[in-house]
């Protein structure tokens, strides 16, 4: 067994049930008590970015301790605490990924699925009472990190950060975030406590597909705004039974392609700086037009896209 890939899974799980929806959850979606929440990613993700990197488990042993301890608080967080708990999360993202660079692209769909697995059958678990999730995934992280095999230091490769692909990310997390925070708040359309079984059904068909048939990021990008524009249309014509086979493809679709060009990135610096982007800022803006009701916004994004990217493509194939 490859235990790198359950640390990966318990990971992304974690952020899933416990910082993406558990905590904006438990305080009722006001930003005005999770704002630090965001503010502490971007400063773990540049602190990791810049940090100097002289063993890389015993970094990671570390910040599963401490997200396991902040956990025991659940769901009673100070502004302060969820600062921390943003710099945890913030700083491990750019190591999990870098450490996961030697890994075949067949163990990064095993992560992801699992992940997207478990994550759907869970997601109804009412916010409040996420604490033994909140708990109990930190734990599995050090477990499965102490049997995982990785390099104690860093490989440097200092390379450019290719801003075009994570532009190209960025589209993709902003359109991703903004549907699933609005379906989430939606009664008639919130799919993810209606369809669990099929939900999950679609993830595992979007994982395979992307694992077995789906070129890199940048040549996807037409397959991938098509199932987004497809699964926009079908939340404004109100079908969820349709939306809920067609967008859990499309999150898993991208995510495999987009986690494995950021862990394809040869350093943590351009992971740590590409995840302020991709992981904080999208999302976080995203998160800000759902909660606004502004929905019409992304569409528009995704217009546009649409417009430019088929011009771009000609002048770099």
């Amino acid at each position: 067994m490859n235990f790198l890939v359950i640390v990966l899974a318990s990971q992304l799980l974690y952020y899933l049930l416990i910082v993406q929806t558990g905590v904006v959850g438990a305080f009722d979606s006001h930003l005005h008590d999770i704002f630090t929440l965001p503010i502490g990613g971007v400063m773990g993700s540049l602190l990791s970015a810049y940090w100097r990197h002289d063993n890389l488990r015993q970094e990671l042993f570390f910040m599963f301790g401490t997200q396991m301890m902040i956990s025991w608080m659940y769901p009673n967080y100070s502004l302060g605490l969820l600062l921390v708990l943003g710099i945890v999360v913030g700083y491990t993202t750019p190591i999990m990924l870098h450490v996961f660079r030697g890994q075949s692209k067949k163990n990064l769909a095993l992560g992801l699925g699992i992940s997207y697995a478990i994550g759907t059958a869970l997601y109804s678990y009412p916010f409040e009472e996420r604490w033994i999730i909140a708990v109990v995934l930190p734990v599995i992280s050090i477990f499965a990190l102490y049997f995982s095999v990785l390099s104690p230091k860093v490989t440097e490769h200092k390379t450019p950060l290719n801003w075009k692909m994570v532009g190209v990310m960025m589209m993709w997390i902003f359109a991703d975030s903004a549907l699933f925070e609005t379906l989430s708040r939606s009664g008639e359309m919130d799919i993810w406590s209606r369809f669990t079984a099929l939900i999950i059904t679609a993830h595992l068909f979007g994982v395979y597909l992307a694992y077995r048939y789906a070129k890199p990021l940048m040549h996807s990008s037409m397959i991938i705004v098509a199932l987004f524009v497809l699964s926009y249309g079908l939340y404004y014509l109100h079908q969820p039974l349709v939306l809920c086979v067609i967008y859990p493809i499309a999150i898993s679709y991208y995510n495999v392609l987009v986690f494995r060009e950021l862990t394809q990135m040869r350093d943590i610096r351009s992971i740590g700086i590409a995840m302020v982007a991709v992981g904080w800022g999208a999302a976080s803006v995203a998160n800000f037009i759902a909660l606004e009701h502004q929905l019409w916004i992304a569409m528009v994004m995704l217009g546009l896209f649409v417009s430019v990217y088929p011009f771009y493509l000609r002048r770099n194939v």
